[in-house]
């Protein structure tokens, strides 16, 4: 299985697949900006969502989106909708800022908003996970969310946001340890949970692409090459190839 997942992490950039990069979240650490390759704040918002800068109830220029998309996407490239800025301060990991595109603008800069949000209140984030800071040159790219690769990291895991580990690791150091953090997943219920989801999308998307409305008009070989597509499902293999990409795990925290 390692040898699997290493061939499709080296390949997966190189297939033509329906994704763009991130922009990332950032952190400060002894007064140097980093990009950080985790976003900390989803959880936050998952367990307070008042506090949800698109869906919450404080930023009026959302208002009317409260309960239906916002009709003008956010960029491709930062489908969260917002930027946030975090410190390692007192060995503490906080929210020092957060950003969102301004909908009212043309150019869709993006504002702080961070006063609108919480006031003078102290953000108790409740993060526990292991945040990846690359630090070094960038030796392969990759348009699919924060899979590109850097030639050295840092690590630091965080425990109810207090750090309880930090390392630095070169790049083959740092593909060992998402592989070993990738095995964790997958031994959790959340890991089967998303293989079952995965399946029923596939045989959800088989049905549709197959339907007599889809293929109304196609000619016989078209048909063909779309069963043809569809006759097997995907593989453990290929479904954990796209999780090892693809899937937030910074919550599973292994030894590195």
């Amino acid at each position: 299985m390692k040898i699997k997942i290493l061939i499709f992490l080296l390949t997966f950039s190189t297939i033509k697949i329906l994704a763009t990069a991130q922009a990332t979240d950032k952190i400060i650490i002894n007064n140097k900006e980093y990009r950080l390759l985790n976003n900390p704040l989803e959880k936050y918002f998952k367990d307070n969502s008042e506090y949800d800068p698109i869906y919450g109830p404080h930023l009026s220029m959302f208002k009317e989106y409260r309960n239906k998309p916002i009709p003008v996407p956010f960029s491709t490239g930062n489908y969260r909708g917002y930027i946030a800025t975090f410190k390692i301060e007192n060995n503490n990991l906080i929210l020092a800022d957060l950003e969102v595109q301004n909908i009212n603008s043309e150019k869709r800069n993006y504002i702080s908003v961070y006063k609108q949000l919480f006031k003078n209140k102290k953000v108790i984030l409740n993060y526990s996970g292991i945040l990846v800071i690359p630090d070094g040159k960038l030796v392969e790219f990759s348009n699919f969310g924060y899979s590109s690769l850097y030639d050295h990291y840092k690590l630091i895991t965080i425990k109810n946001d207090t750090i309880v580990r930090e390392k630095e690791l070169d790049k083959d150091e740092f593909i060992q340890f998402k592989i070993n953090q990738f095995e964790e997943y997958k031994k959790t219920e959340a890991y089967k949970t998303k293989v079952k989801e995965y399946i029923k999308d596939w045989e959800n998307d088989k049905k549709t692409e197959l339907s007599k409305n889809n293929t109304k008009g196609m000619s016989k070989k078209e048909i063909a090459a779309l069963r043809k597509e569809y006759a097997q499902p995907p593989s453990e293999d290929y479904i954990d190839g796209y999780f090892f990409v693809t899937k937030k795990i910074d919550y599973i925290i292994v030894d590195y």
